[in-house]
């Protein structure tokens, strides 16, 4: 009897979970389909208010076309509910009549999208409601403005499609702040921008790729890629170079005198080849140029680097130079790679050499002798480091004063090198060993 009881129970709970399941889903079903009919309505609302507009007037506050009558973004209240609204209205370049940059007039029409979203608890999330309309300017109808093509492209040149172009205007009226994405080829192209010289700045972002942009003079003296001008019934092209990040791993360790025990807080100079222009004494402006610091445990890890070509570099003001790296010098990072680097470091002293010796494939060659000396009297052998250690093939002479020196390698295999070498603060020279 009891056990015919606590079946009847679970068979009772079942039930009930399952109709008040029903009457829940139900419910979203409900209020979803009551708030996008809203937002449909919306959606419909603003673009027959945008229809009844003046050709010149249908542009958005900010945008290109740049107008003052139609925010990009507004959050409207109804039936209890806030509705995003963000409207985008961009000239079309229609491939019917060429397309920029051999068709110089491309503002054939406008095309007017408006997404409609809102929030609760059957909230839109990624299904906003979206319209899409073109309207045309009658045939008299003229553009006072310039077309602006920007190309988007990875480190190996093929095109970079759904990129994200912000492009803000500097010291024009009416302002423009326009957020817009690349097409399948890796292009965006804006007609009827208004005339102006290196007024636009361009900055191109996607989620997990490396960042191109434009810099003012303010920023870079003399900038590769300055801000964007735009010209009278002319076309401008301006080319940008994303990829995806990778990251550094990188640990400090001391002198092989010390057994290249890790060592902390180590500051250095970690630049990459990448210039984006020079400055006032015509010195190059690295993209990526900074001073770090190792951890406690000497370690620092990077993310979200750029591909290129590093080259880490102590301070002016140090307490060491660098007598290994494990890899050598510079560092090539690859788009979405990852690269792990030593470096040994002993104490600093104004005038030293530091030696890396190679075979003619450019393989290190271990425990090579090196003897330094010069005319005074002066003499020092040092051999380089084995496999496996930060100095493979490297070696540092300390303390040395600013002279002439003699040098001297020798290695099993190889034909003894011979060399004179002026040392004057931190020097540094490779040997290319032949063999026998």
């Amino acid at each position: 009897m009891l056990l015919a009881i606590l079946i009847a129970v679970a068979v009772f709970a079942i039930l009930t979970h399952a109709i008040f399941t029903l009457i829940a889903s139900s419910f979203d079903l409900v209020s979803f389909n009551k708030a996008r009919i809203t937002a449909r309505h919306l959606a419909q609302e603003k673009i027959e208010l945008i229809r009844n507009l003046p050709y010149t007037d249908v542009a958005t506050i900010g945008g290109v076309p740049n107008g003052t009558l139609i925010p990009q973004t507004e959050t409207i209240s109804r039936n209890g509910l806030n509705y995003a609204v963000k409207t985008s209205i961009i000239f079309i370049d229609d491939s019917t009549d060429d397309s920029a940059p051999a068709d110089t007039s491309p503002e054939d029409y406008k095309r007017v999208r408006v997404e409609v979203g809102w929030e609760g608890l059957a909230a839109s999330g990624r299904n906003p409601v979206l319209l899409i309309t073109d309207i045309s300017a009658e045939a008299t109808a003229s553009i006072e403005g310039g077309s602006l093509v920007i190309q988007v492209v990875d480190a190996n040149g093929n095109p970079v499609s759904q990129a994200n172009v912000a492009i803000v205007s500097s010291g024009i009226s009416p302002a423009v702040n326009l957020s817009t994405q690349t097409n399948s080829e890796g292009i965006v192209t804006i007609p009827g921008m208004t005339p102006c010289i290196e007024c636009y700045q361009i900055t191109i972002t996607k989620a997990g790729f490396s960042t191109d942009r434009t810099y003012s003079n303010s920023e870079v003296t003399n900038p590769i890629k300055p801000r964007a001008s735009i010209f009278l019934d002319d076309v401008s092209q301006v080319s940008f170079a994303i990829d995806e990040v990778g990251a550094l791993a990188i640990s400090s360790v001391d002198s092989r005198e010390n057994n290249f025990s890790p060592l902390g807080s180590v500051s250095f100079i970690l630049h990459g080849n990448k210039i984006i222009g020079t400055d006032a004494y015509a010195q190059p402006v690295y993209k990526y140029d900074e001073n770090l610091t190792t951890n406690g445990s000497g370690n620092l890890n990077l993310s979200n680097m750029e591909w290129d070509v590093y080259l880490v570099e102590m301070p002016g003001s140090t307490s060491y130079d660098i007598s290994g790296t494990s890899p050598l010098l510079p560092l090539n990072l690859v788009p979405a790679g990852s690269l792990t680097f030593t470096f040994a470091v002993s104490g600093h002293t104004t005038h030293s050499l530091f030696l890396t010796v190679k075979n003619s494939s450019q393989s290190l060659i271990a425990s090579a002798s090196a003897r330094l000396y010069d005319d005074g009297g002066f003499e020092e052998i040092k051999e380089t480091g084995t496999d496996g250690n930060p100095d493979h093939g490297q070696a540092l002479f300390s303390n040395l004063i600013e002279d002439a020196y003699h040098l001297e390698a020798t290695a099993s295999g190889y034909l003894n090198f011979n060399q004179d070498f002026d040392v004057s603060g931190t020097t540094k020279i490779d040997v290319v060993m032949t063999p026998e």
